[in-house]
């Protein structure tokens, strides 16, 4: 791994506003759904980043790709603002970041065949691969993720969900990407289909030397593919750092929530504690004053409801809470070390 970040977030924040003041005077009602985060991808590593529904996770994607555009903060590739960037300069950088979306079944054109889907981004870029050489390349693709090279006239009703998602990581990879951004990209398969992909995704990033920001909701799954870990809740990150550390000493409450909430497989460490949250998660059109978390949090006190916690750091990790490293969660998350 480099010392350099190949793709970063600094202080970015993106605002939603809802329609328009009612009232002259009157300020419109906005949601925040990505407020100050910050990472830095390395080439070859791979962020998870967990969260509930609605805590930010696919904004913040969005603003990554610039497919929606930031309220404040910057994005970076490879050291440069892409923010400053042209709509057509922007071009030029989606053939380095590519995206596998959640749903093999709405992502696929139906009406095009494998080999149209695939090398439909050579047109937009032709000096990836020239045309003479565009076949023997479809099927160097399908190979590399698992499929027959035979196949590449087929139609995507044809195949099934997991080859479905095959087809979409092989899309992604014809423009020879520097960075994957994977957005739930297995929660709609099987279990065992699950799997399969997961491993096709640590095989090719260990082939190609991808970078991926891996969104998902399955925590075994970033334990599995991750090496860092991002943890959101109502558009802030509450937690972020190598992802053996998290798992094995959380520092967050709503991370030890949701860490404590894995099935565990032996019956032996199914008696552990479990921390269960209480209520819903609150409207991000109008958020709790204080710490976010806190009208869920079992160790909340009078500072979590009157002031906005700051990052604490421990090593490589931070969390925003005011009690981080002061709590102890040990019996909540015990059964992920000795699993």
């Amino acid at each position: 791994m480099t010392d350099t970040p190949i793709l970063e977030a600094r202080q970015l924040c993106k605002d939603y506003a809802l329609g328009k003041a009612r009232w002259f005077g009157a300020q419109p009602f906005t949601i925040k759904a990505v407020q100050d985060v910050d990472f830095a991808l390395y080439p070859g590593q791979t962020i998870g980043l967990v969260g509930e529904s609605g805590c930010g996770k696919s904004s913040l994607a969005r603003v990554v790709l610039r497919l929606n555009e930031p309220t404040s903060g910057e994005v970076r590739f490879k050291g440069e603002n892409i923010l400053a960037r042209s709509p057509r300069e922007m071009r030029d950088l989606r053939r380095d970041v590519q995206v596998i979306f959640q749903d093999p079944y709405s992502s696929l054109d139906p009406r095009f065949s494998v080999r149209r889907i695939i090398s439909e981004g050579w047109e937009v870029f032709p000096d990836i691969v020239p045309p003479a050489r565009r076949a023997a390349r479809v099927a160097e693709l399908l190979d590399l993720v698992g499929l027959n090279p035979s196949d590449a006239d087929r139609f995507p009703h044809q195949f099934s969900g997991g080859q479905r998602q095959r087809i979409g990581i092989a899309r992604a990879l014809a423009l020879e990407p520097k960075v994957i951004l994977c957005d739930e990209p297995v929660s709609a398969l099987d279990v065992s289909v699950q799997a399969q992909v997961i491993n096709l995704l640590a095989r090719l990033q260990k082939e190609l030397g991808l970078a991926y920001l891996f969104i998902a909701h399955d925590l075994s799954v970033v334990h599995h593919i991750s090496d860092r870990v991002m943890v959101m809740y109502l558009g802030r990150v509450v937690e972020d750092g190598p992802v053996d550390q998290v798992f094995a000493a959380p520092r967050h409450p709503y991370t030890v929530a949701l860490l404590s909430a894995v099935p565990v497989p032996d019956p032996k460490l199914r008696n552990r504690e479990v921390l269960v949250l209480e209520g819903e998660v609150p409207s991000p059109i109008n958020p709790p004053g204080g710490c976010p978390f806190h009208p869920r949090c079992a160790h909340a006190q009078d500072i979590c409801r009157s002031k906005v916690p700051e990052p604490r750091y421990t090593g490589e990790t931070m969390a925003r809470c005011h009690f981080a490293g002061e709590l102890d969660f040990s019996g909540y998350v015990r059964h992920l070390s000795e699993a």
